[in-house]
């Protein structure tokens, strides 16, 4: 048996943006258009009356904005935002949102945000193939295998604090201390489970789950500050918060 759509309320000031959204979800067979709401106030009396199972909401309403409505409700299905300005990534993001669209939205980018969307009915759940859970500790057997010349030594991915490139070579900075070996980060990230390492700077792989604090254009990693570049923060973003669920 199919499981039932998924039920997407649209919430946005613009009906351009209804049409599009609309068009977007006609396309993809699991959904369907549970309502239209073209402000945060509509949008609260509506969520009160009916179930859905996801919201497309815009940030940038009158009378009240998208993340003043997230606060409004205590209770809440997943949201994905939707806005015409990147600025308010880091934000949304604290608030729990599944993904952060930036208008115009392009289709494909539609499709892989609304592929991070959950069944949350019995059939659906049925008839589902589960979804990826939050970044966990590795296996004890899990391991990277870093070359140094004629040696090959093999590092416990957790042991691994964070790998940092470094001209020609990668300093991996591990519980036991630092081990320079000649690769680069871009070739060892192809070796590293994708749901457990991520690239948050030119110079920088960590492990999501040594990261101890966000704070503006810097994390924290297993106690040293790195900073977090422009071009894998929405990643980023997206991927830690992941792991807080």
């Amino acid at each position: 048996m199919n499981p039932a759509p998924l039920r997407v309320l649209i919430v946005d000031d613009e009906p351009l943006a209804h049409e599009v959204l609309r068009t977007y979800i006609g396309r993809v067979a699991h959904l369907t258009v549970a309502g239209h709401c073209y402000t945060a106030a509509e949008a609260l009396a509506f969520l009160h009356q009916h179930p859905v199972d996801a919201v497309l909401l815009d940030i940038q309403m009158p009378e009240m904005s998208g993340l003043e409505l997230l606060q409004a409700l205590p209770q809440r299905p997943p949201v994905i935002l939707t806005t015409a300005h990147s600025e308010f990534a880091l934000e949304s993001y604290e608030h729990g949102v599944i993904d952060y669209l930036v208008k115009p939205v392009p289709f494909p980018r539609f499709l892989k945000a609304v592929g991070r969307l959950r069944p949350t009915t019995p059939a659906a759940a049925a008839n589902s193939t589960p979804a990826p859970g939050p970044a966990t500790a590795p296996e004890a057997s899990a391991a990277l295998l870093l070359r140094d010349g004629a040696t090959t030594h093999r590092v416990p991915l957790a042991d691994i604090h964070l790998l940092e490139a470094y001209g020609n070579y990668v300093k991996v900075h591990t519980a036991g201390g630092r081990l320079v070996v000649t690769d680069t980060l871009r070739r060892l990230l192809t070796e590293l489970p994708e749901a457990e390492f991520v690239r948050v700077h030119k110079s920088y792989v960590v492990p999501l789950r040594r990261v101890e604090r966000l704070e503006s254009q810097q994390l924290t990693v297993a106690g040293q500050v790195l900073p977090l570049g422009a071009a894998f923060r929405q990643d980023f973003l997206r991927r830690w918060q992941q792991t807080a669920h």
